[in-house]
């Protein structure tokens, strides 16, 4: 193992992690991570992509800001003194590795603060909990760099403000299978500069050919060009319906304690009906009769049923001097004819 003189999350350490393969890398080069893709990877590897950035994220800055005190937990249970540092594999320096902590014997600490639910998963589950299949990769990576033959996995409980820890024995089949595989993925997708296959799942489509491209760039132009037409008609749609419910509220104040009118063109009825059941409540209990079933009942509710008819004049009324007020007010006929 060559060790390097560089400060993890610099951008001189970014730019040493895109010249080779790393311990994250390897689970995603494997299949093995459910976040990013070896398409993905490649796109960032060859800057066709920027990394997500995960800077704002709450758990990547709580395990940024307790990393130090994980060490010292560990330190103090196993009376080591861990050293972060970063190191390239001296049979093949492509493989990567950014250590959490190395102990005096060189063996490798993996650092990770979980969610709270993970943290449940790994106490529950422990290695064969998803987390612990992820990371038992990252750190079998750093084994093969470091040359040890364990480390330790662990995980930051901030309730107890203890550590859950797992030792890992060098796993030679998992190294030979990651070495291989990596060497193929740098040789065949990197240095050739070839793209992978693609994930339908997990991976984007972007048009390729020019009939392809010229057919899907003239539809999304279209469909841009109407999505903002759908936008501007929604707006007066929605200034429409307010102005409607405007006219209709000064109706239903006019009303009083009326419940129904029809007049001039217009008809309204007040609906009322029962108020809703907590059925989650209902249910809780047994035995229990209508009048136990309204306690539960929520707040009656009210609407209004609004309909447009063909005539100024009430359903069934032909009182002229009812025509003759509607014909006095200064409104187009129009509007019922």
């Amino acid at each position: 193992m060559r060790t390097l003189e560089l400060e993890q999350r610099s951008e001189a350490w970014r730019q040493w992690r895109l010249q080779g393969i790393t311990a994250t890398e390897s689970g995603v080069i494997l299949g093995q991570n459910p976040y990013i893709t070896p398409w993905r990877l490649w796109c960032e590897k060859t800057r066709r992509a920027e990394p997500e950035d995960l800077s704002d994220n709450p758990l990547v800055q709580f395990g940024i800001q307790h990393e130090e005190h994980v060490r010292q937990l560990f330190e103090l249970k196993h009376s080591e003194v861990l050293f972060p540092t970063c190191a390239e594999f001296d049979e093949d320096p492509i493989f990567r590795a950014s250590f959490d902590g190395l102990t005096s014997a060189l063996e490798p600490v993996e650092i990770k603060c979980p969610s709270d639910a993970t943290l449940r998963s790994v106490r529950s589950e422990g290695l064969s909990s998803e987390a612990c299949a992820l990371y038992s990769i990252q750190l079998q990576h750093q084994l093969m760099v470091s040359g040890a033959e364990r480390g330790w996995l662990i995980f930051f409980d901030p309730v107890a403000d203890d550590i859950l820890e797992f030792q890992l024995v060098r796993d030679e089949l998992l190294i030979q299978e990651l070495r291989q595989k990596g060497r193929e993925f740098w040789e065949k997708y990197l240095v050739a500069d070839k793209e992978p296959p693609k994930d339908p799942q997990r991976d984007i489509f972007v048009p390729k050919t020019e009939d392809e491209i010229s057919r899907w760039c003239h539809n999304a132009a279209d469909y841009r060009l109407i999505d903002q037409q759908i936008v501007e008609l929604q707006r007066q749609i929605d200034e429409l319906n307010a102005a409607k419910k405007h006219y209709r509220d000064n109706l239903i104040s006019m009303m009083g304690s009326f419940k129904y009118a029809d007049f001039a063109g217009i008809a309204l009825t007040q609906r009322c009906s029962r108020g809703s059941v907590d059925y989650k409540k209902l249910l809780a209990t047994k035995g229990i009769g209508e009048n136990e079933i309204n306690a539960y009942r929520n707040q009656p509710s009210k609407s209004w049923l609004v309909r447009l008819t063909d005539s100024p004049m009430p359903l069934g009324f032909n009182d002229a001097d009812m025509k003759a007020s509607i014909d006095a007010v200064d409104v187009a006929e129009a509007m019922w004819f």
